[in-house]
């Protein structure tokens, strides 16, 4: 099978979620989002064997065994997330802020990868849905009240 998915034609693969405003400063956002140790708060609630420290994270989704770290970040601005491991594509996660005023900060998640077409018409439309979860549960983060870390398993 492997053979085959390596055959198939590969388009970059591109997805946004909306973009939402939460009543925080930039910089308050920006911290939070740049410790994988509070990315627990917001992950959905299939995600299994959740473990992190500050720059890196590891889980299980859907049977597969997935390490993230920090690719790059951009203070007050954006967060690129990338694969840990070499994987059979390449995978790119931005999180990126924009203050629109003191005390407002948009925010819009993306992913982009190098996948072939047949997996990309599969993924494209549930995980837009994931990335609209997320930025929703962004939304309605307490960022005051968001210091402490939960335990890794």
């Amino acid at each position: 099978m492997e053979e085959i998915n390596n055959r198939l034609p590969m388009k970059e693969f591109h997805v946004e979620s909306k973009i939402v405003e939460v009543s925080q400063k930039d910089e308050v956002i920006f911290a939070f989002l740049s410790d994988f140790r509070n990315f627990d708060k917001f992950i959905p609630p299939d995600v299994e064997e959740w473990t992190s420290d500050a720059d890196s994270c590891s889980f299980k989704a859907k049977g597969q065994k997935i390490s993230l770290i920090f690719a790059g970040k951009d203070p007050y601005k954006t967060l690129k997330i990338t694969t840990k491991d070499k994987t059979s594509y390449e995978f790119f996660f931005w999180i990126q802020l924009k203050a629109t005023n003191e005390l407002v900060t948009a925010i819009k998640l993306t992913v982009e990868a190098d996948i072939n077409l047949f997996l990309r018409g599969m993924l494209e439309k549930p995980l837009k849905q994931v990335l609209d979860k997320i930025a929703d549960k962004l939304a309605a983060m307490d960022f005051k009240n968001t210091n402490e870390h939960r335990q890794d398993n």
